[in-house]
């Protein structure tokens, strides 16, 4: 046995190990990493509240995202889960759970290997805090419902084809529920619909198959809105569509549809302006190598050439990093979004290239990239992922960033594919059988290294830059760098959690301040940019709303809450709230309506700092 063979076939007793074993166990860890990091008082602890005072909160908000909300407030009574760190536990199952579904379902038609890679980056790269249910159940159930129409696509005919393709259609009901704006998952028929095209389908088997998904999906809403509807009646889920309609049909709104899709596009645009530079790049590299070849230099020479090159790609990545589009900002997205956008940009034009390849051959003209109908679904299928989405969403192209589960794994396998059969083409029909031959084929195939060493180059600053940011990120805790090497010991709920030395002071200063002046048992009104102080400190939310000062909690509403108060509360603002909200008029005059109410209510200041103003009832 040559060497060459025998460390072959030890690396795929490796591989085969690796598969079964190691990868799941990595895949059921690797989410854990810094989960004891990090304590944000704004978005993290708001959907902590939130949970924690279902009963009390804002019935527009919680049943636009009623399963989450239901599911949060029943996780709440698990065992540990009294404390921010046992929940964060607890939800980082999610993502565990999102990783292995996906590993253990593609790998009948991906390598176990290859999913890996995807799962590690898309785990990497989930920048959300795993405690906002909203998005990672969104995740869950549109990921369940993408694998289940895939098995009843690859399923033949007969009963188990219609119950897969109505359980795909019940998780992309379901997930109305989760988040209104998922409704847009209805298109996902349209993967139904290319697989009947490029398969030849007859258009009444096609037609029998929507009939049974929109079956499936119609029984996903009702089964959740039923429950509902019978906790809150159909007056108060009116309401909440009639709210969310205003709130979407606001062109000034960040929420809004046309805001949404400009902040996507905007997202594509500047990546695709950043990537420019590799074209001629790639193009530079493909002449200088067919010229290699025409002229036959030896094999050292060529490998003395594509050193070169790889040093290079080497000098684009240091210019990127100089450039500011990586950065070394571990503790901040800019170090892997980027990064992580041209990983998208990449997965789009590989998508794209295989949908108009399948279009081409089934209409007769010429194949640009080939494939089996098998890989042009799943191309289908992760263009629609990547162009769904981000709607409903003002956080520009962060959304796809967060949920590449099935994205990454298809991208690396269109890779994989695309590269093996660049090479094939050039392969002699009668085989590789002198080593002039061997010679030949090497140049010739050389003309491929640029654009594939650009895609690898891609693919590995993805890995590393989203590993390194998965282990030194926390969501808005420590952004600006300052390490996390506090631990919280005085707040029993935040215990064994580390934040920055700054963070931990202000949270256990204003905590100190309320217990020794016994506020603690009071009802508590936050105003401003700290919606999570109730979670923290066990404290009843006073009004329907813990963040007042969001754009969708609309004057009237905040002004008749207060109104409607039958007890004073402790009130506790931001200590700049006068200087914060100069551009929102709307923020403003709730300001003045809660400054009004403090002095009409007979409130003393008990405890003013850099950060928040504590404002107590008088006796």
């Amino acid at each position: 046995m040559s060497p060459f063979g025998f460390f072959k076939k030890r690396f795929k007793k490796f591989q085969t190990v690796s598969e079964l074993i190691i990868f799941p166990i990595l895949l059921v860890l690797y989410p854990f990493v810094a989960v004891n990091q990090g304590i944000d008082i704004s978005d993290v602890t708001y959907s902590l509240g939130n949970y924690q005072y279902f009963d009390l909160m804002d019935p527009n908000w919680k049943l636009s995202i009623f399963l989450p909300s239901l599911k949060g407030y029943l996780m709440m009574h698990l065992p540990g889960a009294g404390y921010m760190l046992g929940m964060k536990i607890y939800t980082t199952l999610f993502v565990v759970a999102i990783a292995l579904i996906v590993y253990y379902s593609l790998r009948v038609i991906i390598p176990g290997w290859m999913i890996f890679i995807g799962e590690w980056i898309a785990i990497s790269l989930s920048w959300c805090p795993y405690v906002i249910l909203y998005n990672y159940m969104t995740y869950l159930f549109m990921t369940l419902g993408l694998l289940l129409l895939l098995a009843g696509i690859m399923t033949f005919g007969g009963k188990k084809q219609n119950i897969l393709f109505f359980l795909a259609g019940f998780m992309f009901g379901a997930n109305v529920l989760v988040r209104l704006p998922n409704v847009l998952e209805a298109s996902f028929i349209l993967i139904l619909w290319f697989a009947g095209f490029m398969c030849r389908e007859r258009i009444k088997n096609v037609i029998i198959q929507t009939i049974v998904c929109v079956s499936g999906y119609v029984v996903g809403v009702l089964i959740p809105l039923s429950v509902a509807v019978l906790m809150y009646g159909w007056n108060a889920y009116a309401s909440m569509l009639e709210w969310l309609s205003s709130v979407s049909a606001d062109a000034g709104n960040s929420h809004s549809m046309a805001a949404t899709t400009l902040l996507t596009l905007n997202a594509y645009k500047t990546t695709i302006l950043e990537m420019v530079i590799i074209i001629p790049c790639i193009a530079a590299g493909v002449i200088i190598f067919y010229l290699l070849g025409q002229k036959k230099v030896s094999i050292r020479a060529l490998n003395s050439f594509k050193i070169m090159y790889l040093c290079g790609i080497l000098v684009l990545v240091k210019y990127y990093f100089s450039k500011g589009v990586f950065t070394t900002n571990y503790w901040y997205y800019d170090s892997m979004f980027e990064a992580a956008m041209m990983f998208i940009v990449l997965s789009l034009l590989l998508d794209i290239l295989d949908i108009v390849s399948a279009i081409a051959a089934r209409t007769g003209f010429r194949v640009l990239m080939p494939g089996t109908e098998g890989e042009r679904i799943l191309a289908f299928l992760s263009f629609m992922v990547i162009a769904i989405t981000p709607f409903g969403s003002d956080n520009y192209t962060f959304p796809i960033v967060n949920n590449l589960f099935i994205v990454a794994p298809v991208t690396l396998t269109q890779l994989r594919r695309v590269a093996r059969r660049s090479s094939f083409i050039h392969m002699p029909a009668t085989g590789l059988k002198t080593r002039e031959d061997k010679d030949d084929f090497a140049r010739e195939v050389s003309i491929h290294f640029p654009w594939k060493y650009m895609t690898v180059m891609i693919v590995f600053v993805v890995i590393i830059q989203g590993t390194l940011f998965k282990a030194g990120y926390s969501f808005v805790d420590g952004a600006d760098g300052r390490k996390r090497d506090t631990k919280i010991t005085a707040i029993d709920k935040l215990g064994g959690l580390y934040t920055t030395s700054d963070n931990a002071a202000a949270i256990e200063n204003l905590y100190k301040v309320l217990s020794e002046n016994n506020l603690l048992e009071y009802k508590l009104l936050q105003f401003g940019e700290s919606p999570g102080l109730s979670y923290a400190f066990d404290m009843k939310p006073a009004i329907y709303t813990t963040w007042p000062s969001l754009e969708s909690n609309t004057v009237s509403s905040f002004d008749q809450a207060l109104s409607n108060l039958s007890e004073r509360p402790v009130i506790i603002t931001d200590a700049d709230i006068n200087v914060k909200y100069q551009d929102s008029s709307s923020t403003l005059e709730k300001i003045d309506i809660l400054l009004d109410y403090i002095a009409s209510n007979d409130y003393n200041i008990v405890f003013e700092d850099g950060n928040y103003i504590v404002y107590a009832p008088c006796d």
